[in-house]
């Protein structure tokens, strides 16, 4: 499942809530999480973002101090990646935020049907940025090509290895477990135990029985158990994740 950082900066306590409630819902039916952070002004946003990238920032323009286009001015100037979705009552202001390159404006009198459209272009948006993030494998009749992020983990099962994906299907490709080891250890995934190669991107639960991962149970090789925990607390740590 596709999984978003997602902040969300609103003067108004319950807009600001609102904002985050739809936008998660709306993520969620395009078949994605989100771990959204909600701020009540741009100066803790800009200190989060100190420590922090989010791959979306949804602000409101109307706010004391330093309103919302001018942060996000401040935001593209600094060379953020972040996709911005502006969420105001200001209709009038929306021309004064196309310079930002805004992926959507959010009018608040039409909330939840602009919500909707501006989540749907965001995962849209996401998806076509990543498309370096796709391999081409042999299969037994023909070449295919998957999208990375839609990859579970990969079971070697002889000859054949097993690609589980997010979608429920499982696919059969011809190519040697080292291979695509090496091919897609830059991407986040690791070799757990010699017939699984997982991504670390999917996993909801590391201990002594193994790894989650969609409900299932991946093994670890007993002599890997503290590599592979090393491994893939780094991968969090570069996605800058909370642990405690």
């Amino acid at each position: 499942m596709l999984q978003f950082h997602i902040a969300v900066c609103d003067d108004e306590p319950f807009a600001a809530s609102s904002i985050s409630t739809a936008a998660d819902r709306e993520l969620s039916r395009q078949g994605a999480q989100a771990d959204i952070e909600v701020f009540g002004g741009v100066e803790p946003l800009a200190r989060r973002l100190e420590e922090a990238d989010f791959d979306l920032v949804l602000l409101d323009i109307e706010m004391p101090v330093v309103d919302g286009i001018a942060f996000g001015r401040a935001l593209r100037e600094s060379g953020s990646k972040a996709e911005l979705v502006f969420v105001s009552n200001s209709e009038d202001r929306v021309f004064e935020s196309l310079p930002l390159r805004p992926l959507s404006f959010v009018r608040k009198s039409h909330f939840t049907e602009d919500m909707a459209t501006a989540m749907a272009a965001f995962v849209r948006a996401w998806k076509s940025s990543r498309t370096d993030r796709v391999i081409t494998l042999k299969m037994a009749h023909a070449m295919g090509t998957f999208s990375v992020d839609e990859i579970l983990y990969i079971e070697a099962r002889g000859r054949d290895k097993m690609m589980h994906m997010t979608n429920g299907r499982v696919e059969t490709v011809l190519v040697t477990l080292d291979e695509l080891g090496c091919r897609l250890a830059p991407l986040g995934f690791y070799r757990v135990h010699k017939g699984f190669l997982v991504n670390f991107a999917h996993v909801s639960q590391l201990g002594s029985k193994g790894i989650q991962i969609a409900g299932e149970t991946i093994p670890i090789s007993r002599s890997k158990t503290a590599e592979v925990k090393l491994a893939y607390m780094e991968f969090l740590s570069k996605k800058n994740a909370v642990m405690m």
